[in-house]
């Protein structure tokens, strides 16, 4: 699910960090090393710093990862699953699997990170006056300052009201109370957002134009990714919202090619993987291939699958020896919507679900079919 290297798992959730940490975990605790503590606790050794400014930074990311959590928790409290929480470049996002269904639901989730900051912030500010009074040495004291500092920043940050930060998101709750439109709401708080990354973008520039190259530079990329993010949340609900609309029998794929249990690999790779050039088939209990109204689908067999096996043990192994089982989850009706489908694949991590209607295959969806049916609506203005 992603890029990245996974951790760790916390309430149930898999904590993962993108590529991209690695970067900003760097950057945080060199300027930290260089500069903040230098100037805040003069007068140690170069040691010192750097090894401070790696435990702040990482300090530091663990207070999003508390503040990512409580939205997730707060999610998971109120029905949507939240599985995956990954820290990148900019801070952190919770992966989930549905977006809220009503407005207080919302405001509840968006509320809690922030909260869960203020908590953090309130904390570390008690800690800092109490190393100062039980310690004459200032290393702990000014590391506890730090971190209730940038705790207050990041509440301030997030409560901007531009959507996708949380304040967004709060004024998308207020303005989807107000009106009932979720559409309307989401466009409000994105185009606030946009505002708001060019008022970033334009103060960006005038540090560099001051002569703060590297502020100024943060200041630029930071509002190039809000804007993006804000453009993005909208045209996803768009997405979502023409996704819902449309059926699952009117997107999937009919007449399905499948394969029986006894068939052999060798088989299979032949027969259906180069003649049809599909990357997996459902697997049947029936002797017939192709008929599946006196049987049941098994499993499903993939490239994956094959890869997996010796090209000389191809002859001798059999479908029903390496293909997935078949979860219920897999498993749609015609009369779903699209968008269920697509949030099922993602949240399962698959390319491709069977659609049965009263036990009977009659159909396969990709996130190609629903894709190229995307397409066509686009093309054609619909």
């Amino acid at each position: 699910m992603g890029r990245g290297v996974k951790l760790f798992r916390v309430l149930g959730i898999q904590i993962s960090l993108d590529y991209t940490w690695f970067i900003v975990f760097g950057l945080v605790a060199w300027s930290l090393a260089q500069g903040y503590f230098p100037i805040t606790i003069p007068g140690l050794t170069t040691f010192t710093y750097i090894l401070v400014g790696i435990i702040s930074a990482a300090l530091l990311f663990a207070c999003v990862l508390i503040h990512e959590l409580s939205h997730s928790y707060t999610s998971n409290k109120l029905g949507l699953d939240v599985k995956e929480i990954t820290l990148f470049i900019f801070g952190g996002v919770a992966h989930l699997t549905k977006e809220p269904e009503d407005p207080i639901t919302e405001l509840k989730i968006a509320v809690a990170g922030p909260a869960a900051s203020v908590a953090l912030a309130a904390t570390f500010w008690l800690l800092m006056h109490l190393a100062a009074a039980i310690s004459a040495e200032p290393v702990l004291s000014a590391v506890f300052g730090y971190l209730a500092m940038i705790n207050m920043v990041l509440v301030v940050f997030n409560l901007i009201p531009g959507f996708p930060l949380d304040g967004g998101r709060i004024l998308r709750a207020i303005w989807w109370k107000k009106t009932g439109d979720l559409q309307k709401a989401t466009q409000v708080a994105s185009q606030v957002g946009k505002g708001f990354a060019v008022l970033l973008i334009g103060f960006g520039f005038f540090q560099i134009f001051m002569g703060n190259f590297i502020g100024g530079l943060w200041m630029i990329f930071i509002g190039m990714f809000l804007q993006q993010a804000a453009d993005s949340s909208y045209k996803q609900l768009l997405v979502k919202k023409t996704l819902e609309t449309i059926k699952v029998g009117d997107a999937m794929t009919r007449n399905v090619v499948t394969i029986t249990e006894d068939s052999t690999l060798s088989t299979v790779v032949e027969k259906h993987f180069f003649g049809y050039h599909f990357v997996g088939f459902p697997v049947s209990s029936v002797r017939q291939a192709h008929d599946t109204s006196d049987g049941r689908i098994t499993g499903m067999l993939t490239l994956n699958n094959v890869r997996l096996i010796p090209k000389e043990q191809w002859d001798t192994t059999l479908a029903r020896d390496v293909m997935d089982n078949i979860s219920p989850d897999a498993i749609l009706r015609p009369e779903d919507n699209a968008m269920d489908a697509l949030s099922r694949m993602i949240s399962l991590d698959i390319g491709r679900l069977l659609v049965m209607d009263n036990g009977k295959l009659v159909g396969i969806i990709t996130r190609r079919d629903i894709m190229k049916l995307m397409e066509f609506k686009a093309d054609l203005g619909v």
